[in-house]
């Protein structure tokens, strides 16, 4: 068994599974419910001001509809998103959650924390956005 390197924030790059083509543009006025957007209530086409990255390529992989993109922490900042890091979700989920993560339902709330867990998830949050449609071109590559 290999042991799991540690993900910097300084220097390795996130990764989004999403479509051949181009990644999808979050909507920063959406409602800003973390547990909603981890849970995916609404399903497909759902809109949310947040987008799921992952620290794993195999594991953005399993989100693919065709392409994995990537990006770095510093150019996401560089363009006004907001960085939600895995151990930052993981303390809003506790109990009821907390700020964004509050949640009526306790359970749904440790449901979406172990899916964090599991894979490896990271948001980048564009609620202060000006323009997420040109950002997410700015910030996103094809890996």
């Amino acid at each position: 068994m290999t042991a799991h390197k540690k993900w910097k924030m300084s220097k390795d790059p996130l990764f989004r599974g999403d479509s051949q083509d181009a990644v999808c543009i979050p909507n920063p006025s959406a409602d800003d419910s973390i547990v909603r957007h981890v849970m995916y209530f609404e399903g497909p086409g759902r809109e949310t001001p947040y987008l799921s990255t992952s620290e794993e390529y195999e594991l953005a992989e399993n989100f693919s509809n065709g392409a994995v993109w990537h990006t770095f922490v510093k150019i996401a900042k560089a363009e006004s998103v907001r960085h939600i890091s895995q151990s930052e979700l993981l303390s809003l989920m506790k109990g009821n959650g907390k700020g964004k993560a509050k949640w009526p339902n306790a359970f749904e709330v440790m449901q979406a924390r172990r899916y964090v867990e599991q894979w490896g998830e990271h948001l980048l949050d564009f609620r202060e956005t000006e323009d997420p449609s040109t950002a997410v071109k700015k910030i996103f590559s094809k890996s």
